[in-house]
């Protein structure tokens, strides 16, 4: 199924939501279905991606955002910036193709520089974790040279804002996009599925420093409450647009 984009405006910025399609998780003999979402923003300068899905050979599920970006009149060779939120397959995998060429041939990456020297150590405290990471470790460290690497909090571009939510990988970050009176929060990989609402510990063989990755997600789940900033949720169902809530202890999803 093609996701042909959908459009919202953030002030000055035009984005679009496409979909790479889905990703079939089994953890702990519990099967769920992940969205894959990447948001497309642009901004009048650059023409940028954050995250590009799995690409394809993982799941037979993923592996459609460009068929969907040029289905919406977006070529690949469009992209001239391609936002990085942590480097697990789902979300670079789609960078490269299946022999190793670059999906956009014309785009400089982003990525926090913690996430980038967490990738040159062998990742990962077990075999799925390192191959999760297995992209991003065989096609990026090749091309230091393409990469800006972007400190602590800081400001990635004009109106781009990486803020650290480190544990799911120790260089995972959520991206906030401003332009004028308007905000939008990339959450990146804080969550999974609203069972974590449900069930705040819940983590995934993914998250590589498990306790640090709970007490991100509580943390940064009670801020947002509090700001009513919208969402965008990388892995909740199509577009992923939406907000948190949070009533007598319990937060929730409220998508638009």
């Amino acid at each position: 199924m093609l996701e042909t984009g959908f459009s919202i405006d953030m002030g000055d910025y035009k984005c679009m939501i496409f979909s790479d399609g889905t990703l079939v998780n089994q953890d702990a003999g519990n099967e769920e279905v992940f969205d894959l979402n990447c948001l497309f923003i642009d901004t009048g300068e650059h023409k940028m991606l954050i995250d590009t899905g799995c690409g394809d050979g993982f799941q037979a599920t993923a592996g459609q955002l460009a068929k969907n970006l040029e289905a919406a009149g977006i070529k690949c060779s469009d992209i001239d910036r391609i936002i990085v939120t942590h480097g697990h397959i789902d979300h670079v995998g789609g960078s490269f193709d299946l022999q190793g060429r670059p999906v956009f041939p014309n785009a400089r990456f982003l990525a926090s520089e913690r996430e980038w020297e967490y990738w040159l150590t062998k990742p990962g405290s077990n075999e799925l974790q390192n191959m999760f990471f297995s992209p991003a470790r065989k096609n990026f460290l090749p091309i230091r040279d393409q990469f800006d690497l972007v400190k602590d909090n800081a400001e990635a571009l004009p109106g781009i804002k990486f803020i650290a939510a480190y544990g799911h990988t120790p260089g995972n970050v959520m991206v906030e996009i401003g332009s004028g009176r308007e905000s939008l929060l990339c959450i990146g990989d804080i969550m999974h599925s609203q069972l974590e609402f449900i069930h705040p510990e819940h983590l995934i063989l993914f998250d590589v420093e498990p306790e640090q990755a709970l007490k991100t997600r509580a943390q940064k789940l009670s801020d947002i409450a509090k700001s009513g900033v919208l969402i965008f949720a990388c892995h909740f169902p199509f577009p992923g647009l939406g907000h948190i809530t949070h009533d007598e202890g319990i937060f929730a999803w409220q998508p638009i």
